[in-house]
């Protein structure tokens, strides 16, 4: 289904002195340059004439009813333009912001679940400054504007907020307890998603024919996204056009554009959303925050515009979060080891507002992975604390969902006495049964989970190991390994618009709905665009990040972005090809049916003559008149399904003496299709193996119980992973195209995180078997270590 299979039959050597890349070139990117020399353009480097400071006055309690907001003193500080609540705002006439909780996935809050009885997701819209009670320490109840920054804070320490404290709840046994206080009364017994799926009886039928059960409680942690970009923005209002205006770091516009204009009471063509370069993502700023609702209706409300940039105390308790969650499994397998059933049964933090299910969602849909479980059933409860919201963080649902079921595999391993590797290999989707529909109702299509574990294995050498184990020994070391497959569901929202510009002098521009914060888009969008018309890569430059370059657009996360504008740019140069077809013609003197299009260049068969793409689009505006710009755009409705995949292994190294972990190898297969540069795939997954090991060996976000106050509120209690825990990590690559889409694109951002908590989970695992231990808690820190040696001596 390839469309360029006519088209690669190239001079490599040619196409390079002519400027061209191709599609799987591992072409530098771009973007690096201007980084490296201090070029980047961020949030917090931009600055309005006029411009005043915001410093946000946030809630000490986890739970409480605002009483009042006592602003006197503030308003004394020289400097201070204003102190503004949440009544102020709703005195203006703005409501809260409409989420988009769900964005067109198998949960719909609109409607029951499944059937009549089941309750519906409910989606409860947020209040950017609440005025009547708060639901997480961190919580904005007011704002600060002044002249300065230091104004603002010193100001912002004298607003006296009384706060009538209520119990909190902050994880899901207290949140799921009768006795347990209300986050929202919209949402009875704090449940605001129970979800059903696959079939329950013949699951537990299928378990007690079993002949072995294992059975295991495992929890994910919180942890908070940490991006190297603090949040920040700046409000305007221009009364002019009667728009208002928002500078913000975020993963797109056009939801971030949505949500404000639900709050301030809009059209939608009266918010402008502009992202700069964005100093990292992972998911959490795909939906919009409160803090810019405010500064929009701020700079409205004051007639200046309004800055803010977050402190990274700040950030700790008001940014959106991720994970947190406690998946109870059972596991049947026959003796020799076929897996019989598995049963489910998963209960989520939401925090305290229904930002987004995306988490949940693709959970739901994935808990058989890559595995031939015909039986299968899941009981998903997801609960609302009185924490900060948790979003989307990479690979969102899927590290979760494979932790839980390799750990049982693992289990299920040492009762039947079988290899780890052959038991996994034994209940793998074999290739020959794609396309293959999971029981829970998923429909993959071109995977070879096989290939991609055996390749795993030969590269950890997993025949080797024990000989590598008793080198450990010899030295009072603690030696384990592990080999995880995995499968991907890269969703995202279901629509997405690109348009490219072609000026007479050959400069060319791509506007895409996505949003560049990392992933390489400005070299690998013209990569594709090079390859497809055969225009010089030099000339051809990416804009975003602005709604009003284009109307629609659906950002960047879930591993969307290269396989729908990849889509779309092979529309769009469908479409330009055949707009200078006529061009060419003319140019050439023959008539349009009789040219052919090749390597960027239009062809008279026999004759040989020819005429360049960038010659035609020269000509263009000679034969348009309403025209001096050749462009083209598209858009998609729908998503555009794919299924990356893979295998990856981890070897580790433990001191029992002190608990201290060492990891020395970890390596990973990995299938994302038709790589479009694979020098940049390469560094996203090195990229997400870090975020996914660095959760299991000791990032975690941790709440006091009782009073709802983060304990890891800074880099000295929450621990960053660091390079020297990492060992060079062996990448290595099954290209399989998929035929969902015209370039065969799968994903390859998410590809290192599936894994990493089941793999790491698992070699520590298999290291502290010689002290008897099944199960630890994440994270794997030394002294969580160290303790579960020392209770296990005993």
């Amino acid at each position: 289904m390839s469309p360029i299979s006519d088209t690669h039959q190239h001079d490599s050597k040619s196409d390079k002195e002519a400027g061209i890349r191709k599609i799987g070139d591992s072409v530098a990117r771009k973007e690096d340059s201007r980084f490296v020399r201090g070029g980047g353009q961020y949030s917090d480097d931009i600055n309005k004439p006029a411009q005043c400071f915001a410093v946000f006055v946030r809630s000490a309690h986890a739970h409480g009813i605002i009483r009042a907001i006592n602003s006197k003193e503030a308003c004394k500080v020289e400097g201070v333009v204003a102190v503004l609540t949440g009544q102020d705002y709703a005195d203006d006439g703005y409501g809260p912001v409409i989420h988009r909780a769900i964005e067109g996935d198998p949960i719909d809050y609109r409607k029951p679940a499944f059937g009549e009885e089941d309750p519906a997701a409910i989606q409860i819209d947020q209040w950017p400054l609440p005025f009547d009670k708060v639901r997480h320490v961190g919580e904005p109840v007011a704002m600060v504007i002044a002249e300065s920054r230091a104004v603002a804070e010193s100001a912002a320490e004298l607003v006296e907020v009384q706060i009538e404290a209520l119990p909190a709840v902050t994880d899901v046994a207290q949140a799921a307890s009768s006795q347990a206080a209300l986050v929202h009364d919209q949402a009875p017994e704090n449940l605001c998603i129970h979800q059903l799926r696959g079939d329950a009886e013949m699951t537990s039928a299928a378990l007690s024919g079993s002949d072995f059960v294992v059975a295991g409680t495992f929890s994910v942690p919180r942890i908070t996204g940490a991006q190297m970009e603090p949040r920040s923005g700046i409000g305007e209002y221009d009364h002019k056009r009667d728009q208002f205006i928002v500078t913000a770091g975020c993963q797109g516009v056009h939801r971030y554009r949505d949500m404000i204009a639900s709050a301030l009471r809009t059209e939608k063509e009266r918010v402008r959303v502009v992202c700069p370069d964005v100093g990292g993502g992972f998911g959490p700023r795909g939906h919009v925050n409160p803090e810019f609702v405010a500064l929009a209706w701020a700079a409205k409300r004051l007639g200046r515009p309004v800055k803010w940039t977050s402190t990274r105390t700040e950030a700790f308790i008001s940014d959106w979060q991720g994970r947190d969650m406690v998946l109870e499994g059972e596991l049947g397998v026959t003796a020799e080891g076929r897996i019989n059933a598995y049963r489910l049964r998963v209960l989520a933090n939401n925090g305290a507002h229904t930002i987004c299910y995306a988490p949940v969602a693709n959970l739901s849909r994935l808990i058989t992975t890559v595995y031939d479980i015909a039986v299968a059933s899941l009981d998903l409860r997801v609960y609302l604390t009185n924490t900060v919201p948790v979003l989307p963080y990479r690979a969102a649902g899927r590290p979760e969902t494979h932790y839980a079921l390799e750990r049982l595999i693992d289990m299920a391993a040492v009762k039947t006495g079988l290899d780890r590797y052959e038991i996994r290999r034994r209940n793998l989707i074999a290739k020959d049964a794609m396309p293959f529909r999971t029981a829970m109702g998923m429909l993959y299509d071109v995977c070879a989970f096989e290939e991609a574990l055996d390749r795993a294995a030969e590269l950890c050498d997993w025949r080797g190991f024990e000989r590598r184990r008793a080198e450990s020994t010899k030295i009072s070391k603690l030696r384990g390994i592990a080999i995880v497959p995995f499968v991907e569901t890269p969703v995202g929202a279901p629509f997405e618009m690109a348009r490219v510009d072609i000026s007479p002098d050959g400069e060319t521009v791509i506007y895409a709905g996505t949003q560049n914060h990392g992933q390489g888009h400005e070299t690998t969008y013209a990569q594709v665009l090079s390859d497809l018309l055969g225009i010089p890569f030099e000339n051809i430059s990416l804009a975003g990040g602005d709604t009003e370059k284009l109307p629609v657009g659906g950002g960047t996360h879930s591993d969307r972005s290269m396989r729908m504008l990849g889509t779309l740019l092979y529309q769009i140069s469908q479409d330009i090809i055949e707009k200078l077809r006529p061009v060419a013609a003319n140019l050439l003197q023959v008539q349009a049916d009789e040219l052919t299009f090749l390597d960027g260049r239009f062809h008279m068969e026999g004759r040989g003559q020819s005429v360049a793409v960038l010659d035609a689009a020269a000509a263009y505006s000679e034969f348009h008149e309403d025209s001096r710009k050749l462009t083209s755009e598209a858009d998609l409705q729908g998503r555009i399904r794919a299924f990356p995949y893979g295998a990856a292994a981890a070897e580790v190294e433990i001191d029992p003496e002190t608990g201290e972990l060492t990891v020395l190898n970890l390596c990973i297969v990995e299938d994302s299709g038709t790589q479009v540069n694979p020098m940049i795939v390469e560094g996203q997954v090195h990229g997400g193996i870090v975020q996914g090991v660095g959760q299991a060996i000791g990032e975690c976000l941790i709440y006091e119980p009782d009073t709802g106050q983060v304990l890891s509120g800074s880099f000295l209690d929450y621990m960053m992973p660091r390079a020297d825990q990492f060992p060079t990590f062996e990448v290595a690559s099954v290209e399989s195209p998929t035929e969902g889409n015209p370039l065969g694109i799968k994903a390859g951002g998410e590809a290192g995180t599936v894994p990493a908590l089941a793999v790491i989970a698992n070699a520590i695992m298999d290291a502290l078997s010689a002290y008897g231990i099944e199960h630890l808690d994440m994270p794997f820190t030394a002294a969580n270590i160290w303790n579960g040696i020392r209770k296990a001596e005993k």
